[in-house]
């Protein structure tokens, strides 16, 4: 029998920087060309940067431990996803989208 205190794990330092606050940078940063949010990656991204207090290091995707896993499970596990499905396509089915003046769609070429 194995027990993993999930508490402890998410609250603990050697996990995340600052683990009592609300940091989404932990998990995305913001891209310089596109000026949109990109997932971090924990692996190529630094820890540490000198002389910048405000640097959150990216979060191991791995410590976190969001909905369980096994007989204990969230209850709640699917019903999130199915409600998040739900939006997700009540968003898109409202969404218009309108191209600039004078663009023109050209085929992709397929690879």
């Amino acid at each position: 029998r194995v027990c993993l205190p999930v508490i402890s794990i998410h609250t603990d330092e050697r996990n995340f920087a600052r683990p009592t606050v609300f940091l989404p940078e932990r998990w995305v940063r913001t891209d310089a060309n596109t000026d949109r949010w990109v997932a971090r990656d924990y692996k190529t991204e630094p820890e540490f940067v000198e002389n910048d207090p405000a640097y959150v290091p990216p979060a191991n995707p791995h410590n976190i431990f969001s909905f369980s896993d096994g007989a204990r499970n969230c209850v709640g596990h699917r019903l999130a996803l199915q409600e998040s499905t739900i939006i997700f396509a009540c968003l898109v089915r409202d969404l218009t989208v309108d191209l600039r003046e004078g663009f023109i769609m050209q085929k992709r070429k397929k690879f």
